[in-house]
């Protein structure tokens, strides 16, 4: 996430079904262990095994940014490298170094780099440079998600018990 200077680490989990309070412990213990030099999360499938409606969820991420304003988090120790990465990539990609790059994801032998934006344009594929993509995410969308995992780190809690409590099921 160079655009605010951090690096998330996300986690899969192989388990059928798996409740909020499981979850709560699991965040918690990984924040023991990366301390503040890491944001960490489960992927979005395991959140759904735990009642998330990610498709629901995508429409109140931008109250989020509202609701969650006051969290605020320093840019971690890969900040600087992050950012470097970003501007790499965006003069790859032909797009301007002032942009902002929400993140930049591997898969594989892809690079997906994902900018704010407020069209949310889909992913296109930079013919110069096989295997980057680029997409477009809306940025206040993005800024609540981001404020609400700050939220959830601070109290201790899953991301996934805070977008439910936000869907009004927890």
């Amino acid at each position: 996430m160079p655009e605010y200077g951090q690096i998330i680490l996300r986690f899969s989990l192989e388990t059928k079904t798996v409740s909020p309070d499981e979850l709560d412990r699991r965040e918690a213990l990984l924040y023991e262990i990366v301390g503040d030099e890491f944001l960490v999360d489960f992927m979005g499938s395991v959140y759904e095994k735990a009642g998330v409606d990610l498709h629901a969820a995508e429409h109140y991420f931008a109250a989020m940014a509202d609701r969650y304003a006051g969290e605020e988090l320093t840019p971690s120790v890969h900040a600087a490298g992050i950012r470097e990465d970003a501007a790499y990539l965006l003069k790859k990609a032909g797009l301007s170094a002032d942009t902002s790059v929400w993140e930049i994801q591997v898969d594989g032998s892809e690079l997906l780099l994902l900018i704010f934006g407020k069209s949310g344009k889909p992913v296109r594929a930079v013919a110069e440079q096989p295997g980057l993509l680029v997409g477009e995410v809306d940025e206040t969308a993005c800024l609540g998600l981001f404020k609400a995992a700050l939220y959830a780190k601070r109290n201790h809690i899953s991301l996934a018990r805070v977008l439910l409590a936000e869907d009004g099921v927890s």
